[in-house]
């Protein structure tokens, strides 16, 4: 019998587990292999750039040398090798920002690809945990994202100011040994403000980042609840919530900004400082004339450029602690047990000349369903129990009703079955076939199961994307619709499938909305269908309708509901009360 599990196509990597801030460049190092050849041509292509000053001062201190010694022909033909230098710069920093751009809006896109993925696994190692609020989704996936890429870019800023340094410092040394000594002193002092400053710029950055998740999330709340907030007259009230938060995001965003500055401002200083020691060190042979014109030309031109390295040190440390930051907040969006799911390698045919098409949807294989029995099903909460030794058995064909009071665990129960019920403890055991299920939530998807949640969610698109989410044969699709009994309706609309059905299904009724879920729920005919609640939109004639269409089509059904006309339907109906299971409900109750 084919084992219930599910099994991935990609392996968990080689990076350890664990706190992901301690594993930042091992992390950060994954991210930036996702295109290669991009981010090492781009790489190179930034360091030529960086690295040509470096060049081209040894060339004009050449030629001012021919100068001095009226060499014309010599001076000529070094003039031209700067020029030649300075073409070769401008191609490359016009190449390199094309090829760099788009390795850097990759790393980003893996990232939120990899989140977005988590959020949408329906269980296994790949699941993450729901993301909090809208206004935390766009953090994660704008800010966090750029964080990390802006880290990778920084390190290419830090590579080009490498080389550029050493070459100098060979130059200069030949020039002038104690003046290229003096070089390395900026680039200590920014290593160790950095490491003072280590914890703060953690801290900072964090919190500057859930302020804008508060100010994000309310927004996005009112605006989805718009209708009620005008309603209730609630504007006043919702603008002044909005401004205590909108002070807190000020406050944090100024205090992270102005670290990140000083920082900054720190890094410019010590290369300052570094210049003036040069200076002084080199003041005695500049004053007694030791300094030949070639030599002044060769200080004069890479003093301006010294100062870049310790700036980007400066500013690629602090980059270090916010990308670590940003994989710790990341990682909350992916499975705990495999927080490396964050860089984990995937196919991205994002680009317009990629021609590859996306991958096809990875589901379970289909297990015919001749018996669901369920044992000792227990859920708490922080420690309070919910749902406590519930067990019952379904058979193949069979309709399960669970009933019982508001707020005695019927949703819990049912999420808990399907493996869904994520920050609960859960324990018991759910067989499929006699066969205990290992991960619920991995398995318990089409076409093995299909689950409908109470509050039926929609996205802005047309019906047929609305049940199917993706590829579908017309068929199933044809199916899904009469079995949910709104064929009708649909084939009433200017344009039948295709028809347009606004934010969240404005443009639909309540019933309606609740039908289209659950053709979503039947598409991929599951050989278990669960559903939480479905006749709370419904009336009476049209839920009889589904429920005989569910039954024609032989379809195993546990479903929560209050009414009559599903009791008469049902071939056993469970009462819950206190969470535990007390026997069959009372048929004559609506």
């Amino acid at each position: 019998m084919t084992e219930l599990v599910t099994k991935h196509p990609e392996p968990i990597h080689d990076v350890p587990a664990g706190n992901p801030t301690d594993n930042v460049w091992k992390l950060t190092w994954r991210v930036s292999q996702h295109r290669p050849r991009e981010l090492w041509v781009g790489w190179s292509l930034f360091v030529v750039f960086f690295t040509m000053p470096a060049i081209t001062g040894y060339f004009l201190a050449r030629g001012y040398g021919a100068l001095e010694g009226g060499d014309t022909t010599g001076t000529i033909w070094w003039a031209a090798a700067i020029a030649a230098s300075e073409t070769i710069r401008m191609i490359a920093i016009h190449h390199g920002a094309l090829i760099w751009t788009k390795a850097w809006i990759h790393m980003q896109t893996l990232l939120r690809a990899n989140m977005l993925s988590a959020q949408m696994a329906s269980g296994g190692l790949h699941a993450g945990q729901p993301v909090g609020s809208a206004g935390s989704a766009v953090t994660h996936f704008r800010d966090d994202t750029e964080d990390v890429a802006n880290f990778v870019d920084g390190m290419v800023d830090v590579s080009g100011g490498l080389v550029f340094t050493v070459i100098a410092g060979f130059v200069l040394g030949a020039a002038d040994p104690n003046a290229a000594l003096i070089l390395i002193l900026p680039l200590l002092g920014v290593g160790i403000a950095t490491r003072v400053l280590d914890t703060r710029i953690k801290e900072y950055r964090a919190a500057d980042r859930a302020a804008t998740e508060g100010v994000t999330g309310l927004l996005g709340d009112v605006m989805a609840a718009a209708t009620t907030v005008k309603v209730n007259d609630a504007a006043e009230p919702m603008l002044a919530r909005l401004a205590v938060l909108v002070d807190r995001r000020r406050h944090t965003a100024v205090r992270d900004r102005v670290l990140e500055e000083g920082v900054q401002a720190f890094s410019k200083g010590a290369a300052d400082v570094g210049l003036g020691l040069v200076l002084l060190v080199s003041a005695g042979a500049i004053a007694s004339g030791s300094f030949d014109l070639a030599t002044l030309a060769l200080f004069t031109a890479y003093l301006g450029w010294l100062s870049f390295l310790p700036r980007m040190v400066g500013r690629v440390l602090a980059r270090r602690k916010q990308a670590g930051v940003a994989f710790d907040r990341m990682s909350a969006l992916v499975a705990e047990q495999a927080p490396t799911n964050t860089v984990r390698k995937r196919r991205l045919p994002i680009d317009p000349a990629d021609k590859r098409t996306r991958s096809a949807v990875e589901r379970p294989e289909r297990v015919s369903l001749e018996r669901l029995d369920v044992s000792g099903l227990s859920v708490a909460y922080d420690g309070r129990r919910v749902v406590s030794d519930v067990g019952f058995t379904v058979g193949r064909g069979e309709f399960v009703v669970i009933t019982g009071p508001i707020g005695v665990g019927k949703s819990t129960l049912l999420r808990a079955l399907l493996g869904l019920a994520w920050q609960a403890d859960v324990t018991g055991s759910v067989r499929w076939n006699g066969r205990e299920i290992e991960d619920r939530s991995a398995f318990l998807v089409p076409p093995n199961a299909a689950f409908l949640s109470q509050v039926p969610q929609l996205i802005s698109d047309s019906v047929a994307d609305n049940v199917a989410l993706g590829p579908v044969d017309p068929v199933q699709l044809a199916t899904a619709l009469r079995l949910a009994a709104i064929a009708d309706d649909i084939e009433s609309m200017p344009a039948g499938a295709d028809t347009l059905i606004g934010p969240r299904g404005l443009r639909l009724s309540g019933g309606q909305r609740q039908r289209l879920a659950t053709a979503r729920a039947l598409v991929h005919a599951p050989e278990l269908v669960v559903l939480d609640d479905l006749s709370s939109a419904l009336d009476v004639e049209t839920e009889v309708l589904l429920w005989t269409n569910l039954a024609d089509a032989g379809m195993t059904v546990i479903a929560v509901s209050h009414r009559e006309v599903a009791f008469r339907r049902a071939d056993q109906v469970l009462r819950l009360e206190d969470g535990r299971i007390v026997g069959p409900a009372p048929r004559n109750s609506d």
